[in-house]
């Protein structure tokens, strides 16, 4: 009688273990079909709102802030960080959203606002579309949008799978876009990790001037979770042809954003907020701009540890945040607005320049 019994068992099992590898195969090829892939460099569309043309003659003042989504407020944790959260509960994430917009729009005077992980539709922010929404709540801005995360299901971790997302980075410009661009970078994590992780890449916007020269923002998202910075590394290099080109060419360049590396000179004895500090510094930025100008509050952390929820003094932080200007201009003022990571693990950072 045994062997009958022993026999179904097996059968039984082989079943359930080819239908799961038939499942797996089945989804990795699905993913594999429906994989984002962008070109090297793609332009991309602006939402124009009659914006005025640009005045060289004046000062421009920035924020660049990484909002994460709107979901990780002072009180989340998440499982990619080792945390075990996903995402917050729908309250709490219209809760975070609605201080960032306070935030914004109490800045509204600002020229140029640059932010990271703006999604789009992702089940972990309610497939609320950040964009537009900032958009209408903040009029008089141009904007524009680059993908950098952009997967029908990510299915990690298992017991509750992150799904859809679509999310990256956006400029808002109180004046004229002329042209926008979606620069993406070379490198990526092989696969099959690349079909559920991050296309990395750069947003840039120009802006023309009257003696044919050009303003050239660019907003900043670069590799975390990079062993060894291999990633990172070349990002590195992919910016800086872009710039140092673009400044041969007699233009001004602006680039801002979360590097996820610490900004040269910086030192965790300096911060004076009373917060735990770590230094993250993977590769030495100075060696990319010799003569360019790194521009960061050198007292206040920019980003947290989100393993656990915030508690000041306790969670580490470190700055990741800041503004990179060319030779041909000025910094007249760099200031981080210490929020209490109340809506964001990321802390927004100002900048004020004028074009030499």
């Amino acid at each position: 009688m045994m062997k009958p019994i022993l026999k179904v068992l097996a059968w039984s099992i082989g079943v359930i273990v080819g239908s799961g590898i038939l499942i797996v195969a089945g989804f990795l090829v699905y993913s594999s079909i429906m994989e984002y892939k962008p070109g090297p460099t793609e332009s991309v569309e602006i939402t124009e709102v009659g914006c005025r043309a640009v005045n060289p003659d004046r000062a421009f003042s920035f924020i660049t802030w990484n909002i994460g989504y709107g979901g990780l407020g002072k009180e989340m944790d998440f499982f990619y960080d080792g945390g075990t959260r996903v995402r917050p509960d729908s309250s709490y994430f219209r809760q975070s959203c609605n201080g960032i917009l306070r935030f914004l729009k109490a800045h509204d005077l600002v020229d140029f606002f640059l932010l990271q992980e703006v999604d789009i539709h992702s089940k972990r922010s309610y497939y609320l579309d950040e964009t537009t929404w900032l958009g209408e709540k903040l009029p008089g801005f141009c904007r524009v949008f680059a993908t950098n995360y952009n997967c029908r299901f990510v299915p990690v971790p298992p017991t509750n799978p992150m799904g859809y997302v679509h999310s990256g980075l956006a400029i808002f410009s109180r004046f004229r876009i002329d042209s926008a661009a979606r620069h993406g970078f070379d490198k990526h994590m092989s696969w099959p990790g690349r079909l559920f992780y991050l296309k990395r890449c750069f947003l840039t916007s120009r802006f023309f001037l009257p003696d044919s020269s050009q303003l050239v923002l660019v907003n900043i998202h670069n590799s975390a979770f990079d062993t060894g910075g291999i990633l990172r590394t070349r990002e590195m290099e992919m910016i800086r042809k872009f710039m140092i080109e673009e400044y041969k060419r007699g233009n001004y360049l602006i680039a801002g954003g979360d590097w996820n590396d610490n900004p040269p000179g910086f030192k965790r004895e300096m911060i004076l907020t009373g917060d735990r500090i770590k230094q993250d510094e993977f590769t030495d930025l100075n060696d990319y701009f010799p003569g360019w100008t790194f521009a960061f509050d050198s007292t206040a952390p920019t980003n947290r540890n989100v393993d656990t929820q915030y508690e000041h003094g306790i969670t580490p932080t470190t700055i990741l945040d800041f503004f990179l200007v060319s030779p041909n201009v000025e910094v007249v003022d760099v200031e981080t607005f210490s929020t209490g990571f109340a809506f964001s693990d990321h802390q927004p950072v100002y900048l004020k320049i004028r074009l030499k």
